[in-house]
């Protein structure tokens, strides 16, 4: 009896386990980062935007509120600062959405929704060089891993390329989130908010 009761239990155990496994692995765990550089993998953009100061993972408070507004929207997340070089209390970011690509059309009613809930609009261009890659976007698991496996290896690149860097953007869809850092024009992407650089264009 005690044999059937172990022979049992390593077999929930086996199951948990290749769970377990089959979820990290599908979140993209075992994801090759692939770090190079070229253009920006967005066109211009129109952003709806909320500033925000403090510790980086306050940011998914942001997110959520994106979400709430439009699940439909692409998120967009500009970080300032390097929380190696900044101490967590003074960390400098903006949150938003997506609201229009190259030549479309920015939707008003949505635009609307977005300034009723205390977001900005604001464009950033397009950029001709930047630091680039991709991570799959399937749950909260990826956006962890991201974390672990997109950061350090942008920075490695950086490092080992000499290249001047200061800003991380990150656009994610309902499958894909770009990461990439301005090489050129990093400027414009500062917000007034920032007190810094030149200030993204405000708009509307």
């Amino acid at each position: 009896m005690a044999d059937e009761w172990w022979f049992w239990l390593g077999i929930i155990a086996l199951v948990v386990v290749v769970t377990i496994l089959g979820a990290l692995t599908y979140s993209g765990l075992f994801r090759s980062i692939v770090v190079v550089t070229g253009k920006s993998p967005v066109p211009n953009i129109v952003v709806a935007y909320k500033y925000a100061r403090g510790s980086y993972s306050n940011a998914g408070k942001l997110f959520g509120e994106v979400v709430g507004i439009s699940s439909a929207v692409k998120c967009i997340a500009v970080y300032y600062d390097s929380p190696k070089k900044v101490e967590a209390a003074k960390l400098r970011c903006i949150v938003g959405a997506v609201l229009a690509e190259g030549h479309e059309e920015v939707d008003k009613p949505l635009e609307t929704k977005f300034k009723k809930h205390g977001f900005k609009i604001t464009e950033f261009p397009h950029v001709p060089a930047v630091v680039k890659t991709t991570f799959p976007y399937r749950n909260t698991i990826s956006a962890i891993l991201a974390v672990l496996k997109v950061y350090p290896a942008m920075n490695k690149y950086i490092e080992e390329k000499h290249l001047h860097a200061q800003i991380m953007v990150e656009i994610c869809d309902d499958v894909t989130t770009h990461y990439f850092i301005p090489l050129s024009d990093e400027d414009k992407f500062y917000v007034p908010e920032t007190a810094g650089g030149e200030r993204a264009k405000p708009t509307h």
